[in-house]
């Protein structure tokens, strides 16, 4: 006859403690704990720390597993949970740290009921620290005093030990999953059940608000050789001068939507005969070109408005011009003045700045597109979050993200802040006062209203404190 000693022998010590914090794990699991460390991947003293977002949302529970029968008198255990003291001690009060101690077994219970006691455990915890004081200490350790047998006490009583082997601890796990709310595998399960309600769409005509608008452009554009070699030299030799928008082909040619008569500075470097031709010709034939020529005249109409661009992200912006002020506000198309740019401080000391220095600069920002469809002229329009060092110039990318990582609130971020922005970007753009005199083929754009489309079924709308999938972002363990 063959003798198995499962999990008996040294060597099946590890295997024996790693089977029993499973059974704890989906213990703590079936009442809606997620594990965030656990000592076997992290190395740490802590056997598991768990947290409840649920329950207690912002409190650690820090897990010690014991997969065999102990006293209160074992000098190793006494040890652990001195060592889970003055954790506790160091992490925060103890309102933002609980100690849970899950084991096998226990010798003399009633000790271990008294000394855990939430009321009245000061008399044994004396007695238990006395006894740690002189069986227990290490070299250069000192011992309790009054004080600290008090702290410990309160930690004893605020603590929780569970006592219960693999199946017991299985057993509970599956009776807590049938009748909890919070288990993992419900709460996965009642999550699924809202996402496949609100992909179905609800029956009932509404309006969707596409973030596109139709453009009228100029019917007729200008083509013609240049006497120049490069775009620069024509830039260079105008230098001073108001230059109408205008691309510059690898042929060296020009085009433009500006009129080429004696007015335009850009007659000195254009070789008659001047070609007129029809814009929707060249929406049809070449969209994308037409879209760079359509582009490079808008960005002149918003300049002239005093919205700077960001020309590598293609993002338009209010700049901070008095840096006196802490906001910048316009005028909105309801009359109503919005900020558009607003100075973030230090609110205190760091290596490199005092507090009430300038941070950054925060923009409320638009990134815009020209595309072609269909043989027409469209603008696309996204809100966009922007920021600058100093409320001018546009930065490095990698510099905006960030800035942008650190202080962005994605609740905010929903379908009728967007509209509305969108609203307000239209009108800023478009139709609001010019802070440099226009140009004379200004009056030849036409801008629309936003496209939309009526279809027979409405998106559901989720309340602003609903919580949404990337809350659910806490590690587990298999």
């Amino acid at each position: 006859m063959t003798i198995h000693f499962l999990f008996g022998r040294r060597e099946s010590l590890h295997g024996k403690a790693e089977a029993y914090k499973r059974s704890v794990r989906e213990y703590l699991e079936s009442s809606g704990f997620s594990q965030t460390i656990d000592s076997s991947v992290e190395g740490s003293f802590t056997d598991m720390i768990f947290v409840n977002p649920n329950t207690d949302p912002g409190k650690k529970f820090l897990i010690e597993a014991k997969a065999e029968n102990l006293s209160l008198k074992s000098k190793k255990l006494a040890r652990e949970l001195v060592q889970y003291f003055s954790l506790s001690q160091a992490i925060s009060s103890q309102d933002g740290v609980r100690f849970k101690l899950f084991i096998q077994g226990v010798k003399k219970p009633k000790e271990w009921e008294s000394v855990f006691s939430e009321t009245e455990n000061q008399e044994m915890v004396q007695k238990w620290c006395e006894w740690y004081n002189s069986k227990c200490l290490e070299r250069n350790e000192k011992k309790f005093d009054g004080n600290t047998v008090k702290r410990i006490a309160e930690f004893f009583a605020n603590s929780e030990v569970i006592v219960g082997n693999v199946v017991d601890l299985q057993q509970a796990a599956l009776d807590k999953q049938s009748i909890s709310g919070f288990s993992m595998s419900k709460m996965a399960k009642n999550l699924l059940g809202i996402v496949e309600r609100r992909r179905s769409p609800i029956l009932g005509k509404s309006n969707l608000i596409m973030n596109i608008l139709p453009i009228v452009v100029p019917t007729d554009y200008n083509l013609c050789k240049s006497t120049a070699k490069t775009k620069e030299e024509i830039y260079d030799g105008l230098k001073g001068r108001i230059i109408p928008p205008f691309l510059f082909t690898k042929n060296k040619e020009i085009l433009t939507f500006s009129d080429c008569d004696h007015d335009n500075p850009l007659k000195e470097y254009m070789q008659r005969p001047v070609t007129v031709l029809k814009t929707e010709e060249f929406q049809l034939k070449n969209p994308s070109f037409c879209s760079q020529l359509v582009n490079i005249h808008l960005r002149r109409i918003f300049w002239n408005r005093g919205i700077y661009r960001d020309p590598n992200a293609n993002i338009y912006y209010f700049p901070m011009l008095d840096k006196s002020r802490d906001k910048r506000e316009v005028l909105d198309h309801k009359g109503v003045n919005r900020w558009v740019v607003k100075k973030i401080i230090h609110i205190e000391d760091t290596k490199y700045h005092k507090k009430g220095e300038i941070n950054f600069f925060f923009h409320r920002g638009i990134e815009l597109r020209t595309p072609t469809y269909w043989g027409a002229s469209f603008v696309e329009m996204i809100p966009r979050r922007y920021y600058t060092l100093d409320g001018e110039k546009w930065i490095d990318g990698e510099i905006r993200a960030r800035i942008d990582r650190k202080f962005r609130k994605p609740q905010y971020d929903r379908s009728k802040t967007r509209l509305g922005l969108m609203k307000f970007w239209k009108f800023v753009l478009f139709e609001s006062e010019f802070v440099a005199p226009p140009e004379k083929w200004f009056n030849k754009f036409q801008f629309g209203n936003f496209v939309t489309e009526t279809v027979s079924w409405s998106p559901q709308v989720i309340g602003r404190n609903q919580m949404r999938l990337w809350d659910f972002k806490e590690e587990t363990y298999a």
